[in-house]
């Protein structure tokens, strides 16, 4: 999909790294949160729109939504923000043309194991990944634009062993 330059899980959705890291590198000039819960919340979409500078667009759609709002060609260079990677496989399924996923954050919780560093996953998270890249999608963790893309099947692979 042109002008989606970035496509990232990360359960904190809008934080520092994410804001002035990544938006620089790829040049966004629009955010586009996909949540079904969030999308419901006025205090979280408040707190998120106030967290993004004022250079940037936003935009917080649950799931069916944000096929519609996909469906037309993205005006400005965008960044998707997903928290988990059953969210992106919905996406994909419905038609949107993802060509790479960054896992940059999924935090510790319960049922989680960690994957690698401060990224953990359960298996239904790690099923949704194998069946995204099963579709052709590249995906990886990459925590910073500097760090190197580390493949994340060989992660999934080795923790299932």
């Amino acid at each position: 999909m042109q002008n989606l330059v970035l496509t990232r899980i990360d359960d904190r959705l809008i934080h520092g790294q994410v804001m002035t890291a990544w938006s620089r590198v790829t040049n966004a000039k629009q955010v586009v949160i996909v949540d079904d819960r969030v999308a419901k919340d006025d205090f979280m979409i408040n707190v998120l729109e106030n967290a993004v500078p004022e250079n940037l667009a936003i935009g917080v759609f649950n799931k069916d939504d944000a096929v519609q709002f996909f469906s037309d060609p993205l005006e400005a260079p965008t960044i998707l923000l997903v928290k988990v990677p059953q969210t992106l496989e919905y996406l994909i399924d419905k038609g949107l043309n993802i060509k790479e996923i960054d896992l940059g954050g999924m935090g510790a919780k319960e049922g989680r194991e960690r994957l690698y560093h401060t990224i953990s996953t359960n298996s239904e998270e790690n099923e949704s990944f194998l069946r995204i890249m099963d579709k052709g999608v590249h995906t990886f963790i990459q925590i910073m634009p500097q760090n190197e893309k580390v493949n994340l099947k060989d992660l999934i692979i080795g923790q299932k062993k």
